[in-house]
């Protein structure tokens, strides 16, 4: 699951920001480049991954664009998995463009929402600068 998930969060989002957000050093144009591309997306929102995931939202700081999934609830997420799905994450984005957007210091977090047996749970996968 998670696989497709970076797959899709890659293919829709991160060329945009590699092309606006390259060789940007003024950290205001960096965020105001994030802002307008937050802004661009946000409306194309939720999109459905796939029969268990849909992309809810999108945001950025100066320093971390970040991804929002909710599962449903036919979801099997095992959190005391995270370390695997991270990997699998770092993974796709080491192996992509993508790439280019931690060598820009800025670091790719994923949110995924779920139910558990407990009620409303979230698990976050973040990939910082330097995980490549």
């Amino acid at each position: 699951m998670f696989k497709i998930l970076g797959a899709i969060a890659i293919v829709l989002a991160i060329p945009a920001i590699i092309k606006m957000v390259m060789f940007r050093d003024k950290p205001d144009e960096k965020r105001a480049t994030l802002a307008r591309l937050v802004a661009e997306t946000k409306p194309t929102l939720p999109k459905k991954v796939d029969e268990v995931t849909t992309w809810t939202d999108v945001e950025a700081d100066l320093d971390t664009w970040r991804y929002h999934y909710t599962l449903s609830d036919r979801a099997k997420l095992d959190p005391y998995s995270q370390g695997t799905y991270r990997k699998m994450l770092v993974e796709q984005v080491c192996g992509s463009d993508a790439r280019k957007i931690l060598a820009q210091k800025i670091t790719i977090e994923y949110v995924y929402s779920y139910k558990s047996s407990v009620g409303d749970e979230k698990m976050r996968i973040t990939i910082p600068p330097g995980s490549c």
